[in-house]
């Protein structure tokens, strides 16, 4: 019997929030899953759901609201929502107390601020000791918009080893060589610019930029979007040879449900910043459940004129909850490894359908 791979990044009810004035907008919201290590984890949704957001609070581009990140073991990232939203509350009760109900409710004030007092320190200490994860490295959706075009590829791939405090020029130079190797380009491309090379080519920089800093885990966002799909099998194929022989997670964001079944071991499903369905790759497609993820399976078009008369687009409407149900919504496994976001009661009726 194989053995269970451990955990390396562990998410657990992050949200991150965004205030403009009085308005907050909701970008992630309550998305918790893990990535084991050398496990390729597949991110999936519409435009705007909260994916690429989702990936830069893991690798701290932002400070996280709310929630918890664990990276190779270690707390990385505690936000401070769920402490201020109780804070809020138990004011709230405060100023509604009836005079007999005072005393009680002025207690739960002060075990509350001490509570949020405690995750703002908590909060801070960890973007202290934590500014950066330089094991967890990233790929842009737009390699020409995160390359400096007056840096030649030897700089910009060199950059994170001079900022880690790497001054053997040397060694530089003689790892540049070895990584350009590694991802399929010349030792004479380390002295040009980026604009002097194809889309594919740039990808390719990008991910030899991210694999020279010997990273634990990789976050690969849309790397392949912009490419035609003769350069994308080649990214893809890259990735995963560099996942076997370094031994890589990845987490890997892209609109293409067809790439992400084909590269993933598991996929998560994100819908207006939700985490909606997690399952293996074979049983996501196999058996979706939730509404939003058959409304995206039957959007694939196939190489078949037969099977494309008969495929029916599902157009996916989300159902109207009253406050109690909205409440009650959370990522529920239905069948082992195969979670929903849903009721409890949805969560019985999905079991018995499968019965």
């Amino acid at each position: 019997m194989a053995t269970e791979k451990p955990e390396l990044l562990r998410v657990e009810h992050l949200r991150q929030y965004f205030k403009s004035g009085h308005a907050v907008t909701k970008a992630v919201d309550d998305v918790s899953f893990s990535v084991k290590n050398g496990e390729i984890v597949g991110l999936v949704g519409e435009s705007g759901c909260g994916k690429t957001t989702t990936a830069r609070s893991v690798i701290k581009l932002y400070n996280i609201t709310g929630g918890k990140v664990w990276f190779d073991g270690e707390l990385i990232s505690a936000g401070t929502w769920d402490e201020q939203e109780a804070l809020r509350q138990a004011k709230a009760a405060l100023k509604a107390a009836a005079p007999s109900e005072k005393a009680e409710a002025r207690a739960r004030l002060l075990e509350a601020k001490a509570k949020c007092r405690e995750a703002e320190a908590q909060s801070k200490a960890l973007r202290k000791k934590y500014p950066t994860v330089t094991q967890i490295q990233m790929i842009f959706q737009d390699p020409m918009a995160s390359l400096n075009p007056r840096m030649t590829i030897k700089e910009i791939i060199a950059e994170g080893l001079r900022i880690r405090g790497m001054k053997d020029e040397k060694k530089i130079s003689d790892m540049v060589m070895d990584v350009l190797g590694k991802v399929g380009l010349l030792p004479e491309h380390a002295n040009r610019y980026p604009h002097e090379f194809s889309g594919g080519q740039r990808q390719r920089i990008g991910v030899a930029r991210a694999i020279i800093m010997e990273p634990k885990m990789i976050i690969a966002d849309e790397p392949v979007s912009a490419l035609d799909v003769s350069i994308q099998a080649q990214v893809i194929n890259l990735l995963g040879s560099l996942r076997e022989e370094m031994g890589i997670s990845i987490l890997f964001i892209a609109h293409d449900l067809s790439v992400v079944k084909y590269f993933s071991d598991r996929i998560g499903v994100m819908y207006f910043g939700h985490l909606v369905e997690l399952a293996e790759s074979d049983e996501l497609f196999a058996r979706p459940l939730h509404g939003y993820t058959q409304s995206l399976l039957s959007a694939i078009p196939m190489p078949d004129p037969h099977y494309e008369k008969r495929r029916k687009r599902i157009i996916y409407q989300p159902p109207q909850y009253t406050p109690e149900e909205e409440a009650d919504l959370a990522l529920r496994e239905i069948f082992p490894g195969h979670f929903v976001r849903c009721t409890a009661a949805e969560a019985e009726r999905l079991k018995g359908q499968a019965q």
